[in-house]
């Protein structure tokens, strides 16, 4: 198996349950970090750009599956297609964010029913994350290709970099008594990082061969107020939530606002057709939260006079 981009967060997990699974992993990355704790796999340097000049070092490997965990966008698929050796199979990691909702929820407006499947709409506005970034064009991309799709939640777990915990963890961390939380009525599908993993090799050992898309979501998901609730009993801390007005939400915490679209996927075809099931739910939390607390940020924010200052309106 090739990993394209397997060193941080998703990938490493994706290369740890190849390699549990009896896998042999080839990790292709820019070689710029190699954080610890990687698994012992073999490894190819170079800038995605460079892929296309090295096909005979991908073809020398031998891969029958190739997994592309950081494509990014149309560039980044073209650059990985153009230096694969023809025939092999092929996964991409996309995001529930290719679907209108996800801009109608960036532009406060409704546009979808949830919960999201497969078949709904897509978005029509492109970029919106900045220039660099567009799940829209990789798809369209690699399912050209024959590729197998998976559009992820928003995952959490170990070894996140974007610390979707931390707005909680940094106040348990700071001995805070009280959290202020607007509405907390936000439904945004997640996945635990582990169930990733799971999923991609369960679209390996499948027999669904041609180029289709499949959401990996979890089962059931919670509505952000509850979703800081179950941090926060992970943590085995004592934590209460104030309900405060929207609109004087400290930045870190908006997510607790209402929204004007919901996120909300389902993952039924991934379990009707790859036979993926996510993991138990609070067992990955409490695993996810914990590893956390042990790994805080370095220059994690100390300063809550924004929360003094809302709880007083409270």
């Amino acid at each position: 198996m090739i990993v394209l981009g397997g060193t941080w967060f998703v990938g490493r997990a994706i290369v740890a349950a190849l390699l549990a699974a009896g896998h042999t992993p080839l990790v292709v990355h820019r070689g710029r970090a190699e954080p610890a704790g990687l698994a012992d796999v073999e490894h190819l340097h170079g800038e995605r750009q460079s892929w296309p000049a090295r096909r005979e070092a991908f073809a020398a490997f031998e891969a029958d599956a190739v997994i592309d965990v950081s494509a990014g966008n149309g560039a980044g698929a073209r650059a990985a297609l153009s230096a694969l050796p023809p025939g092999v199979r092929l996964i991409a990691l996309s995001s529930v964010d290719v679907y209108r909702a996800y801009e109608g929820m960036l532009s406060r407006r409704q546009t979808d029913a949830v919960p999201l499947t497969e078949v709904s709409a897509l978005r029509t506005v492109r970029h919106v994350e900045g220039p660099h970034w567009e799940n829209l064009e990789l798809e369209e991309i690699y399912l050209a290709a024959g590729a197998m799709i998976l559009r992820l939640g928003a995952v959490y777990g170990e070894h996140d970099y974007q610390r979707r915990f931390e707005p909680v963890l940094r106040r348990i961390r700071g001995g805070r008594a009280h959290l202020p939380v607007g509405a907390g009525n936000f439904l945004f599908s997640r996945v635990y990082v582990g169930d990733v993993a799971q999923a991609v090799l369960a679209a390996l050992a499948s027999e669904h061969r041609h180029g289709d898309c499949f959401n990996i979501v979890e089962a059931q998901t919670a509505p952000m107020r509850l979703f800081y609730e179950q941090i926060i009993a992970a943590a085995d801390a004592d934590l209460e939530l104030v309900r405060v007005s929207d609109e004087v939400l400290p930045v870190d915490l908006r997510a607790s606002g209402a929204v004007g679209q919901h996120l909300l996927a389902s993952g039924q075809k991934a379990r009707d057709v790859l036979g993926w099931q996510d993991s138990d739910p609070q067992a990955a939390m409490r695993r996810s939260v914990q590893w956390h607390l042990e790994h805080p940020p370095e220059d994690w924010e100390t300063d809550f006079s924004a929360d003094d200052a809302v709880l007083r309106t409270a």
